[in-house]
């Protein structure tokens, strides 16, 4: 690979978006031109202008592509990789000599800062709502969480949010399949999104193509219909084309969008991955992983140094064997009338430094979280429960990520409403709207349930119950909680009415019963009155 060498200087340097600082196996300043209409900018954003056809300048496809290949997808394979866990530094530096420990420890931070933040991110899939005055939102609604859950939007979005985080951006392409709209994520090792030159930076059309295929092959995406090109003896072919026009292509792959069915989610706006700027952290971090794993193993192959004494065969068997030393010495003076060298036993090995080590680690991994905005879970100061922690205490420990995350929703946000706006053309209904959509991202952050339930009951008789309601995190809607909540009471007292009339009746009736009772005593008194008269 052409880029091998470089590795060795800085991974954090190469991986970064734009020309990184040694520039000897780059080209060109921060705005690269790759031919007379492709521009790169300083974000590996592909430029092209919008007044040129890129029907009739198929050869720029392939230009795009070969500068790709040659000098993007490195970057993001090595971002892979660390992120699976094959870190180069670690992994490729010079065997140690004479047999030395040579521990290569890979502590995957990586992973760990992914999983983490798009856990907090994608644990809840976004909400999608249409919120209008002119159409019946409830109908709506149903039918857009009915095509959402056709195309598992979940999974597709946290896969399309999780690639985000480990190469910067990440793509969402739509597709016909069998007559329906579906979605799928794809990665920007083998995508392209191209944009116009202008200030507003619209998209003009993507690219896909099999970067291990032995035959130059791609995917032109475009809103009017995919194009598959074929590289074959210096010659571009349109393999599903009806002509020899490369306009004119067979029926399945026109699918007339309004827009570029191709949507970037971008972690930033430099396209920065999550770990992309703690790179160098991280290969010193394993390096002296590695290091302190040496030391072990220096331990146990440590010299045992006899000073003063000259042991024999059979003394070093003992040693050996019996784990037995006994020396002394027999006279006062050697040759020389010196007073000889006390014998002295000790084993030779290097000094550790240890706590300086463990200070340096502890600062070190602290500093890759706080550096790409991520809470360290595994953190001791969050061995406590959350119920013991305050409110305010946990969101400032959240805080950082929650900046990020807010960052990366309105990011999600602009990509959702172009898919959407593809979605209602598809439908035909020229009503509606994206603008009257709205997104919730609801992060998975753990809240202390007690002092929250405490704030309501102080706020009872203070606002309205919706405001109040409002402070409870269990709750989504407090508006709506307020509505059940009416009912409920308003169910309750038509139950207690129908009991109290239902007590009522029988009173009355059992007070009637009383009075025919002594009505009918009453009758047979007077007759036996008369009876006796007689």
């Amino acid at each position: 690979m052409r880029t091998a060498n470089y590795f060795k200087k800085s991974n954090q340097d190469f991986i970064l978006s734009g020309t990184p600082l040694h520039k000897e196996l780059y080209s060109g300043d921060q705005e690269i031109h790759v031919n007379e209409h492709v521009i790169i900018n300083d974000d590996d954003v592909f430029l092209y202008p919008a007044t040129a056809n890129i029907l009739e300048n198929l050869e720029d496809v392939f230009n795009i592509i070969n500068y790709h290949q040659a000098w993007i997808a490195p970057k993001y394979k090595l971002k892979r990789d660390y992120y699976k866990g094959r870190h180069h530094e670690i992994i490729g530096r010079e065997k140690k000599p004479l047999n030395k420990p040579d521990a290569r420890l890979v502590i995957n931070l990586p992973k760990k800062l992914v999983n983490t933040f798009n856990g907090y991110f994608s644990g809840d899939p976004v909400q999608i709502k249409h919120q209008s005055d002119d159409t019946n939102d409830d109908v709506l609604n149903d039918k857009i969480q009915a095509w959402l859950n056709d195309n598992d939007y979940a999974d597709v979005f946290s896969e399309w949010a999780k690639q985000a985080d480990i190469y910067g951006r990440s793509y969402l392409y739509a597709y016909f399949n069998d007559g329906a709209l579906q979605i799928t994520a794809c990665s920007p090792r083998d995508t392209i999104l191209v944009y116009d030159n202008s200030v507003v930076h619209r998209p003009l059309f993507g690219i896909r193509y099999s970067p291990d295929a032995d035959v130059a092959t791609a995917t032109l995406i475009t809103p009017k219909a995919d194009y598959e090109l074929v590289r074959e003896n210096g010659k571009i072919v349109v393999t599903n084309a009806d002509s020899d026009d490369p306009s004119v292509v067979k029926k399945s792959s026109v699918h007339t969008f309004p827009i570029t069915p191709l949507f970037e989610l971008a972690e930033d706006d430099e396209r920065t991955g999550i770990f992309d700027d703690t790179m160098s952290l991280i290969d010193s971090i394993d390096d002296v992983f590695s290091a302190k794993a040496n030391d072990i193993s220096a331990f146990s192959d440590s010299y045992l140094v006899v000073t003063g004494q000259k042991l024999s065969p059979q003394q070093v068997e003992d040693i050996v064997t019996k784990r037995l030393i006994n020396l002394y010495t027999e006279i006062n003076t050697n040759f020389n009338n010196e007073t000889p060298t006390p014998p002295d036993v000790k084993f030779l090995t290097p000094n550790p430094n240890d706590e300086t080590q463990e200070n340096w680690l502890n600062r070190a991994i602290d500093l890759v979280y706080q550096i790409s905005q991520v809470v360290n879970l595994n953190d001791s100061n969050f061995g406590m429960s959350a119920q013991s922690i305050s409110g305010v205490a946990l969101l400032q420990r959240y805080q950082p990520m929650q900046a990020k995350a807010r960052t990366k929703a309105l990011k999600m946000d602009k990509a959702l409403r172009q898919l959407f706006t593809l979605l209602f053309d598809f439908w035909g209904d020229k009503s509606l709207k994206v603008s009257d959509l709205t997104f919730e991202h609801k992060q998975s952050i753990p809240h202390n349930l007690s002092e929250e339930a405490g704030i309501i009951t102080k706020l009872n008789g203070q606002v309205d119950d919706v405001t109040k309601l409002s402070f409870f995190s269990g709750i989504d809607n407090p508006q709506k909680a307020v509505d059940r909540l009416h009912d409920q009471e308003d169910e309750e007292a038509k139950k207690g009415d129908a009991s109290l009339q239902q007590y009522l009746s029988d009173q009355q009736k059992q007070k009637g019963g009383v009075s025919d009772d002594a009505n009918l005593g009453a009758g047979q008194a007077q007759n036996t009155n008369s009876a006796q008269s007689r």
